[in-house]
């Protein structure tokens, strides 16, 4: 017999919704729900799965994202109206490949592969500043021509940088590298407490960032760094956790893996029982697989790895 050779099996949160009410016997098959009922669900579902997003557990919502630095600068604000930052696959690194002068709006580059029209693009100065613009239009391969000219002159082999979206604003990032662009190595950045880092006696003064705070705030996150960058071409790759999208309408997916749809179905409706007239049994019955089920998937939903015992000689 054949499979369907597909994998690409999904719940609209109305049908999450149904089957949650269902489960509770709020809803019987012939039935539809009522508006307010859906809308019910879905502020449910969202207020559940915010809560969820913070245990952590997500191997799914982590990313990999880029945050171009600035001399001397300490803080860099991160989110839908941050500073310059992006998430890595986002990221393409080229350099000029010709002298350009301030107000030059035609940029000279040595390659144009990934960049798009309206991409922000970051072209390095002779004055040691990255100068931030968008992109006009593109001739493939040979030159971008970007919103606003240059600040000042760029030599030829300065590094452009460019990038499609903001990041979005990370609930916590988990490990930094710091990189300089060209090159292939990557150095471990270490994080600070806050404690720590407000304690530090020169905030500003400027080298190789070895340490970082993160302290996600409401808008946008704001990553301490230190010390501050002295080049420009150094930028710090971080490993971040995202946000989990909001499910604004009921033909929306979940922004989750397919294999917490059992979980969430059981939560949502034990979290539903509390404000309808549910029968006890089902109620209590839904409530103990909600818990399993929940259990289950946390336990799936954690990095493999090894751990290292060593012994107290002390």
């Amino acid at each position: 017999m054949a499979t369907s050779g597909s994998v690409d099996f999904t719940l609209t949160a109305e049908k999450v919704i149904e089957k949650s009410f269902s489960k509770i016997g709020v809803k019987v098959a012939e039935q539809s729900l009522q508006a307010s009922e859906i809308q019910d669900g879905l502020d449910e579902l969202n207020v559940m799965l915010k809560a969820w997003q913070g245990q952590g557990l997500h191997l799914w919502s982590k990313r990999e994202g880029v945050i171009f630095l600035d001399k001397g600068k300490t803080d860099y604000l991160l989110g839908a109206t941050g500073d310059e930052a992006t998430d890595l696959d986002d990221f393409v690194g080229t350099t000029t490949d010709a002298a350009t002068i301030a107000t030059d709006v035609l940029i000279p580059v040595t390659s144009t592969t990934g960049m798009a029209t309206s991409d922000t693009v970051g072209v390095e100065l002779d004055d040691g500043t990255r100068h931030w613009s968008t992109i006009s239009s593109i001739d493939p391969g040979v030159s971008v021509t970007i919103a606003s000219g240059l600040a000042s002159a760029a030599a030829s082999g300065n590094s452009v940088f460019t990038f499609t979206s903001l990041i979005k604003r990370p609930l916590r990032v988990i490990g930094a590298r710091r990189k300089t662009f060209a090159e292939d190595s990557e150095i471990e950045v270490t994080q600070f407490s806050r404690f720590d880092y407000f304690n530090q006696p020169n905030k500003e003064s400027q080298g190789s960032v070895v340490k970082y705070y993160y302290s996600p705030q409401l808008d946008n996150g704001r990553f301490y760094v230190w010390q501050t960058a002295s080049s420009i071409n150094d930028f710090v790759r971080i490993t971040y956790e995202r946000p989990i999208e909001d499910i604004d309408d009921k033909t929306d997916n979940l922004d989750m893996p397919v294999e917490w749809l059992q979980a969430i179905i059981y939560n949502l409706a034990a979290r539903l029982a509390d404000d309808y007239d549910a029968p006890v049994s089902k109620v209590q019955s839904v409530t103990v697989k909600a818990a399993v089920f929940l259990d289950e998937i946390k336990g799936w939903d954690e990095e493999p790895s090894s751990i290292n015992f060593q012994p107290d000689f002390s």
